[in-house]
């Protein structure tokens, strides 16, 4: 009997393969590239702001860039990491990135509460077309993420999707921001908020499926 379960430990042996370890830098390289690629395509295709071009872009360019950038890095930082359980402790600074986003449409609220913004503030067209430019890179970068993280063993599958879903809805926004000429908070309150809400609740619902293990 021993003998018969030798055989079939040595026979599965003999079919294992090395595993290459996944290196959090070649998931953060194809996010870098792939949103790279995204803010090209938006200047290419759309054009670049016109005060960005001259070199005098408006202070709220900056802020939404950095704060968009910042929740980006953040989650996907994190993210990356979950592809090797048990390295390190899982990183909390993308909290803090989602907090200070957050005062973008708080603070937009308020004031909507205090005095309603008229509707040509909102501007629903230019609007939507910031939600559908913004979404459709969000997906590309998702998309690149989520195919590098299958690699991997994350053990809570819920929670990447979640993180892959904010890290690329951010990414996204950011790349059409370089086009976006609007800077009143009730828009960036309302239309930059939307394509994070919508990608991170898209990855939560589809990326678990695509890299549970």
């Amino acid at each position: 009997m021993s003998g018969v379960a030798n055989n079939l430990i040595e026979n599965l042996v003999e079919d294992l393969e090395p595993v290459r370890t996944l290196k959090p830098k070649s998931g953060l390289a194809i996010v870098g590239g792939i949103t790279l690629i995204a803010v090209i395509a938006v200047a290419a295709t759309l054009g670049v702001r016109n005060d960005l071009m001259l070199g005098m872009a408006n202070e709220m360019f900056f802020l939404r860039s950095g704060v968009l950038l910042m929740l980006g890095c953040a989650t996907a930082i994190t993210v990356v990491n979950m592809a090797r359980p048990g390295v390190g402790k899982l990183s909390r600074g993308w909290v803090w990135a989602l907090i200070t986003a957050a005062l973008f449409p708080l603070t937009a609220a308020i004031m909507s509460a205090i005095n309603m913004p008229p509707v040509e503030a909102l501007r629903p067209m230019e609007g939507l077309k910031c939600l559908t430019v913004s979404g459709m890179a969000a997906l590309a970068i998702g998309s690149g993420l989520t195919l590098w993280l299958r690699q991997g063993a994350p053990t809570s599958p819920e929670r990447a999707g979640w993180l892959i879903g904010l890290a690329s809805g951010a990414l996204g926004a950011m790349a059409y921001n370089i086009h976006c000429p609007f800077n009143d908070i009730y828009y960036v309150g309302l239309w930059f908020t939307i394509p994070v809400i919508i990608s991170a609740v898209f990855g939560r619902l589809v990326v678990p499926h695509l890299i549970r293990w």
